[in-house]
């Protein structure tokens, strides 16, 4: 399971305004700070969930291997308030977009894995190779130190890095 059932978050999409989206953009950019990226992307603090905001979440939903359609949800807001701390453990049995990012990010650091977004033994398996190949502990769960790793290799690379605006795209 990766989704939560209630939310005390308001949901924002484009055309938003207000405090709400203040806060999310104000988020945003204490996010990208935490994360080294701001140089890359950042936001106008103006309350209005325009094209500029739509690409920063958009961004920060890939990079969180969350679903990339510009939504904030409770998802979206618990990984740029959060980072690492907001995004849900993943263990056999879940089976989400995480999984499928965790596959992607495993699969380009080398360790061959089905992109299917279901997390079974073999996804675990290939989680242990990852882990041990980045140094982390070995437990075949992706928790916070697993993630904290995914979502460093996503900041840059493919394929969240084509999101950034143009002029940052590698």
């Amino acid at each position: 399971m990766c989704t939560t059932v209630s939310s005390i978050y308001s949901v924002l999409t484009t055309g938003s305004k207000g405090s709400g989206v203040r806060q999310l953009q104000r988020n945003i950019n204490a996010r990208c700070q935490r994360f080294g990226v701001v140089a890359l992307i950042s936001v106008l603090v103006d309350g209005v969930f325009g094209s500029e905001t739509l690409t920063a979440v958009k961004y920060l939903q890939c990079v969180g291997g969350l679903p990339v359609n510009g939504r904030v949800d409770e998802a979206t807001w618990r990984f740029i308030e959060q980072g690492v701390a907001g995004l849900p453990m993943l263990a056999v049995g879940s089976e989400c977009t995480s999984v499928t990012a965790v596959q992607q990010t495993i699969l380009g650091a080398g360790v061959p894995v089905v992109v299917d977004g279901y997390y079974g033994e073999r996804t675990a398996q290939v989680v242990e190779q990852y882990q041990q190949r980045m140094g982390l502990t070995v437990s075949g769960v992706v928790g916070l130190e697993t993630w904290e790793r995914i979502v460093r290799s996503r900041l840059t690379d493919l394929p969240c890095a084509a999101l950034l605006p143009n002029p940052y795209r590698r």
